[in-house]
């Protein structure tokens, strides 16, 4: 959620039952000034909230000059003090966070112990023996910075658009958006991924006619796995409004008011993928 259009973005979600308290609004709408202001960002966002059983955490990044690469993120427990979310990079923590059944505390410092799953060992084509699963130490702070980070990975979404990639390779928020038309704002293929892309440059300008190699370097959101059934689009015609919700992660919503530059994402949750998701069809 940009804090350029703090409040109207949170009054545009409200459609889909996702609000905060006036004193929650002003809390950190406040406190992410201040953050800004403190670290010189370029752009600021608050990401969302991740419920716990004690203390929520609120998750908020900020860039510089890169809005992909050199994004920051950070979180609070308290809406007015935020904490820099430390940068994983190891598999087994990723692992583990997927595999972590227990909710969220609210204690950053907290351990657990998760167990992943068994790994085989392959010799020509046939399994020669299973390996113990092993058993790792994941401090609470780390499985939210993961958390975050997967989330972000498989459903953040901006329009088709909204950001530019300059000469030099970086990429920034595009001055002349001005949004998606009538005809466009109910196609998926219109909205991106708001994250590094995976797929080849020309698998992304393939699949257009239109394409333009400053604003298509983005994966679509049609082409995420399950096909038609990772993202649920609804329309405020009235409001000329789009919402649109997360099917794997449920509490990511996004929204994007036609023919306007605003758009956003936030996520609101207990920060546990659906893996149900093939059996609800």
């Amino acid at each position: 959620m940009n804090l350029e259009f703090f409040t109207e973005g949170l009054d545009s979600l409200m459609y889909c039952g996702m609000k905060l308290s006036p004193e929650q609004r002003i809390l950190i709408e406040n406190s992410l000034i201040t953050l800004q202001n403190d670290n010189r960002f370029t752009g600021m966002y608050l990401w969302g909230r991740i419920t716990a059983t004690k203390n929520d955490y609120y998750i908020a990044f900020g860039y510089t000059n890169d809005c992909l690469k050199d994004r920051k993120y950070f979180y609070s427990l308290d809406q007015f003090q935020w904490q820099l979310l430390p940068f994983v990079q190891s598999p087994k923590i990723f692992q583990a966070t997927i595999l972590a059944r227990e909710p969220f505390i609210g204690d950053p410092s907290l351990m657990t112990y998760v167990k992943l799953d068994p790994t085989f060992d392959i010799v020509a084509n046939q399994v020669a023996g299973i390996s113990r699963p092993e058993v790792v130490k994941l401090k609470e702070e780390e499985r939210l910075a993961a958390i975050v980070f997967i989330i972000t990975e498989e459903c953040a979404i901006c329009p088709r658009g909204a950001f530019y990639k300059m000469t030099d390779g970086r990429v920034i928020p595009n001055q002349m958006f001005r949004g998606l038309n009538d005809l466009q704002i109910d196609n998926q293929s219109y909205y991106q991924l708001y994250r590094l892309p995976r797929n080849d440059l020309k698998v992304n300008l393939a699949k257009r006619s239109d394409y333009n190699y400053a604003i298509d370097f983005l994966d679509t959101i049609d082409c995420v796995i399950p096909l038609c059934q990772a993202f649920a689009l609804n329309m405020q015609r009235n409001e000329g409004l789009v919402i649109i919700k997360s099917c794997l992660w449920l509490g990511m919503t996004f929204f994007h008011k036609m023919n306007s530059h605003k758009h956003g994402f936030l996520y609101m949750g207990d920060g546990k993928k659906n893996f149900d998701l093939l059996f609800m069809y």
